[in-house]
């Protein structure tokens, strides 16, 4: 009878065991499916919460009295397992919520809280275990005497005011996390003061039973943190099912006109409106492309610096940035611009790139003294921008040190040249650099510019020409080179 008795306990730890070590794996493969990090936190926290309750078990049933283990050892591992498991509890929280966008100063003192509570910890664990173990023969009292006067007490505020703030925010799922998480919280402190007094065996059963209970809420708010992740996907899927009918649309559309103007005009002359039509509207395209993904850099740069509550730096990217966007609306439906707004388009990029490099960039623009009149010179408009953001991001990003980027100007052999030079790493280095990334980037800024190079050059006697140079050796790379050459157009009656 006592046998079928001690078997009833054993079935149970090892059950939750293996229910922990199941949600564990689960949370982990979602997270590679949905690449959300809360996931990836709980995942780890519950690896080491199994660790902990598996060892504790395992010396309480199975070693016991033969434990062959310095039990101050197995008192320090214990602590510092239950450390880090709370620690990756705190981080799946903080992941879940996102306190970096919703709630910054609180995702601050969060990250801070943990960085001093983790060198608090540290050090008394190694005072503990190195010195105090020396003096005596059992240092459980001492870290039972830091444990309820210190570390509790602390983090039981500190788990209280992060859940009442919790409390403020519009997020789904948030009370099964704030309800799950108070009744953990409530077990550990059961567990403990039982414990403590010592009035129960095994008293680390009551936290199981918390942490089971607290797995059947948090289930729930993943599952819907899951539901929410596929119906934001879900939704960008519409938005591009719905810009595409829009896209076939506006063909149709175009088609259909083209097709009542058959019965006006020749056959040649319906061929060659119709190869105009065809490149203006690839130009719109192309310009289109090139504006979304130059915007969509800069956003990103004001967004990293507004998320590291820096406001001063936010505004000012935005008031630059607003007039570089003013200055992209009055003329992204151009099929040209002067030469002049060219010129002013890209000292405003590079202003707001180097701003994210703390000014690092010791920027030069020449303008060779035969173009005396930019205004009266046309180019196809945003055409520098990719070619300096490429040497900004694949040249001078990487280098250490000095960093210098030059653009020159000029006429040369009937031609409009624009040379773009970088002191960066070279088109070598950075070639090795790309083929060493996990996930190749392609340039699609400069692939869509070459397009539009080529409309731009196709009704004119001179075509484009694009060379890339790599600055010194191959083993003593001193920068890159890119050489524009544009048939040269002069704007009819320049402003």
């Amino acid at each position: 009878m006592e046998n079928s008795i001690d078997t009833i306990p054993i079935l149970f730890y090892g059950w939750t065991l293996g229910a922990i070590f199941i949600l564990s794996i689960i949370t982990f493969f979602i997270y590679l499916k949905v690449k959300e990090d809360s996931f990836l936190y709980y995942s780890i926290y519950t690896l080491f919460l199994n660790i902990y309750i598996g060892q504790k078990a395992l010396v309480y049933y199975v070693l016991d009295d033969t434990l062959f283990i310095d039990p101050n050892l197995l008192v320090t591992i214990n602590w510092s397992l239950q450390f880090v498991y709370y620690l990756f509890y705190v981080q799946f929280v903080r992941s879940f919520f996102n306190f970096k966008v919703h709630n910054p100063k609180l995702d601050v003192f969060i990250k801070y809280f943990m960085w001093i509570m983790a060198i608090i910890c540290t050090i008394f664990v190694l005072i503990a275990h190195f010195i105090v173990s020396n003096r005596v023969t059992n240092i459980y009292p001492v870290f039972l005497q830091f444990v309820v006067y210190f570390y509790i007490p602390v983090f039981v505020s500190f788990a209280t005011y992060v859940l009442y703030k919790t409390s403020k925010l519009d997020i789904l799922g948030k009370y099964y996390i704030i309800i799950g998480s108070t009744i953990y919280i409530l077990s550990a402190l059961i567990s403990t003061y039982y414990t403590i007094t010592d009035t129960i065996d095994f008293p680390l059963r009551i936290f199981m039973i918390g942490v089971l209970i607290e797995f059947i809420f948090f289930v729930v708010a993943l599952g819907m943190k899951v539901y929410q992740v596929f119906i934001e996907k879900n939704e960008y899927h519409q938005k591009l099912i719905i810009q595409l009918e829009e896209n076939k649309r506006l063909i149709e559309y175009n088609n259909e006109i083209l097709t009542n103007r058959i019965e006006l005009f020749t056959k040649k002359e319906i061929e060659l409106e119709f190869k105009n039509k065809i490149n203006k509207l690839k130009s719109k395209v192309f310009r289109s492309q090139v504006n979304s993904h130059f915007i969509f850099n800069i956003l990103n740069s004001i967004k990293g610096s507004i998320v590291n509550n820096n406001k001063e730096k936010s505004i000012d990217y935005l008031n630059k940035f607003s007039k570089l966007i003013r200055n992209i609306l009055n003329h992204s439906l151009e099929e040209s611009v002067t030469l002049e707004k060219e010129i002013e388009i890209t000292r405003l990029y590079v202003l707001l790139e180097n701003l994210r490099f703390e000014n690092q960039i010791d920027f030069i623009l020449k303008i060779d003294k035969n173009i005396t009149s930019p205004n009266g010179i046309k180019i196809p408009p945003f055409v520098i921008q990719p070619f300096v953001e490429n040497a900004i991001w694949h040249g001078l990003a990487n280098k250490k040190g000095e960093k210098k980027l030059q653009i020159g100007i000029r006429k040369h052999k009937g031609q409009l040249q624009i040379t773009i030079s970088d002191n960066g790493i070279g088109m070598f280095n950075s070639l090795e650099i790309q083929k060493k990334k996990i996930i190749k980037h392609k340039s699609i800024g400069i692939d869509i510019t070459k397009e539009r190079l080529n409309i731009f050059s196709q009704n004119s006697t001179q075509k484009y020409g694009l060379i890339f140079e790599n600055i010194g050796t191959k083993n003593n790379s001193k920068g890159t080179k890119v050489i524009i050459n544009l048939p040269l157009k002069a704007i009819e009656n320049p402003m």
